[in-house]
């Protein structure tokens, strides 16, 4: 509203210093700080996607622990506006309950709900017993939602009754509105029936695969044997190294009526596990366990395969595979994003900027903001170069740039903005933002969207994804660059991600590589 009035009251670095100001005329001098801080954080979360938008599959449960994390992030803001909520008087929680603590609660709630209906459908399709906790959880979230509505309605005495009737759930494949609010796809095992003795009652998943034919009887595998053959993919970790996350997770489950005593083993003492030995009990949840690798004892040159072994006490057994690889990056090399799970994810604003370029930290999904050109930039493409210095342990022919874009209101047909693209000092390449086809000009003025192919899931996913082709002879183990040109300042230039291997699918992609600092004089 502020900027209806001004468009100039918020400039494009003072996003932050606008809320702290609105929250100081507004609300108790104890609480005004925490109170900027939770709009604050809530506006970064709330760009990711329109809430509308939020399926159960949105949010990857499998890779970079990006479910987790997402809801962490909410965990926190909600954490910090219920406090608020706690500290101000008895006339003003009303406005607090509207203003504060009510969207970041009803947005918890909401992306709370879609991932627990997604890793409902994943632990039914591997046949868990935790299945049905998930699905009663689901309806106890779907009355939560309902009880925070009726909650908004009856403030003040019913002033704000039927603000929120509008139905939010159920939206489906088309734009138009439910009559009432519904969720679909909840999933049930037959906890009192055993699976096959085959496969036996215990289960075992691992990060980033939801296993092979899961649920199945698979003629690869039997329960005193472990995963085999076409199975392996199932139970074999991406490789870790130094640079990566300190760890990978995988779930022991019960996937029958028995209680089930587990223990586990590994191949080499310089694995560990969060946990060697536990019971899982029907109806009780999963077992997590936290697999990691002790660095000072894998030497630079040492890399493998390490087993980690899970066995009953009822007699069943599988075994897990965990790829590694004890690479140092050379001790002169510094100010690099270093390789590890099979990519160097780099954000955008993690290089140094100087003028033409700008980081505007305050758009795109990301935290780290987006970089941009000045908008007295010229448009001639004779502007420098953004430089990204990166690592890499791989020899790999199938190499892939992908570049992250944040939208921006797409231009005329014929004004196209295009980016260059340097790897190390090969040959620049020119490549733009979007391609305009015939049917995208006539979809544009069949239904007023701007005239660029692909704009509807780039909307939806708040992101352009560019992905180049890296040629094997210019990306080989050692020292890289990427250079990148704007040659338009209605460009955001979000993340930057070399992928060395096929990655799994998720929202935001990788989370950003290891960095080893430039060193200082």
């Amino acid at each position: 509203m502020a900027m209806a009035w001004d468009c100039n009251t918020v400039a494009n670095l003072g996003v932050k210093t606008f809320l702290d100001k609105w929250a100081a005329q507004n609300f108790h001098p104890d609480v005004a700080e925490d109170a900027s801080s939770v709009l604050a954080g809530y506006d970064r979360i709330a760009s990711l996607r329109k809430h509308e938008l939020i399926e159960p599959g949105t949010f990857s449960v499998l890779h970079h622990r990006e479910a987790d994390t997402i809801l962490g992030r909410l965990q926190s803001l909600l954490d910090l506006a219920t406090r608020v909520y706690g500290r101000v008087s008895k006339e003003d929680q009303a406005s607090v309950f509207e203003l504060i603590l009510h969207p970041v609660k009803a947005t918890y709630l909401f992306v709370n709900l879609q991932v627990i209906r997604s890793r409902n459908r994943l632990y039914a399709r591997q046949r868990r017993n935790s299945a049905n906790r998930l699905a009663q959880e689901i309806l106890d979230l779907f009355d939560a939602d309902f009880d925070l509505s009726e909650e908004y309605h009856r403030l003040l005495g019913g002033k704000w009754n039927h603000m929120l009737r509008q139905p939010h759930l159920g939206y489906g494949e088309t734009w138009h509105a439910p009559s009432r609010d519904m969720i679909d796809g909840i999933c049930y095992v037959q906890r009192r029936q055993p699976s096959n003795p085959i496969v036996g009652q215990m289960g075992v998943a691992i990060e980033g695969h939801e296993g092979v034919r899961s649920g199945r009887i698979n003629e690869e595998s039997e329960r005193t044997h472990p995963s085999r053959r076409d199975l392996l993919p199932g139970v074999t970790f991406g490789c870790i190294n130094r640079y990566g996350p300190a760890s990978r997770w995988f779930e022991i489950f019960t996937r029958g009526p028995i209680t089930v005593d587990w223990q586990i083993s590994t191949s080499a003492k310089f694995i560990k596990v969060s946990s060697y030995s536990g019971r899982l009990v029907p109806g009780e949840p999963d077992a997590r366990v936290e697999v990691s690798i002790d660095w000072t004892q894998v030497p630079p040159d040492m890399h493998g395969e390490a087993q980690i072994d899970i066995r009953s006490q009822e007699g069943d057994y599988e075994q897990l595979h965990l790829p590694f690889r004890g690479e140092v990056v050379p001790a002169e090399v510094t100010g690099v994003y270093v390789e590890s799970s099979g990519c160097v994810s780099i954000p955008a604003t993690g290089c140094t900027i100087t003028p033409p370029y700008e980081i505007l930290p305050n758009t795109g999904r990301l935290d780290t903001g987006s970089v941009t050109l000045q908008p007295s930039a010229g448009r001639d493409g004779d502007t420098s170069c953004l430089c990204y210095p990166f690592y890499t342990f791989s020899t790999t022919s199938s190499a892939v740039l992908t570049l992250y874009f944040g939208m921006t209101l797409a231009l005329a047909p014929e004004e196209v903005p295009t980016y260059d693209l340097f790897i190390d000092d090969k040959a620049v390449s020119t490549h733009p933002l979007y391609t305009v086809s015939p049917a995208a000009i006539a979809k544009s003025k069949e239904d007023g969207w701007p005239a660029a192919d692909g704009w509807f899931d780039a909307a939806c996913d708040n992101v352009w994804i560019r992905r180049h082709p890296i040629e094997q002879s210019l990306l080989i183990p050692g020292y890289h660059e990427v250079k990148i040109r704007l040659r338009h300042s209605n460009i955001l230039l979000e993340k930057i991600v070399i992928e060395l291997e096929p990655l799994g699918e998720s929202y935001l992609g990788p989370t950003p590589s290891y960095y080893i600092p430039s060193e200082t004089l």
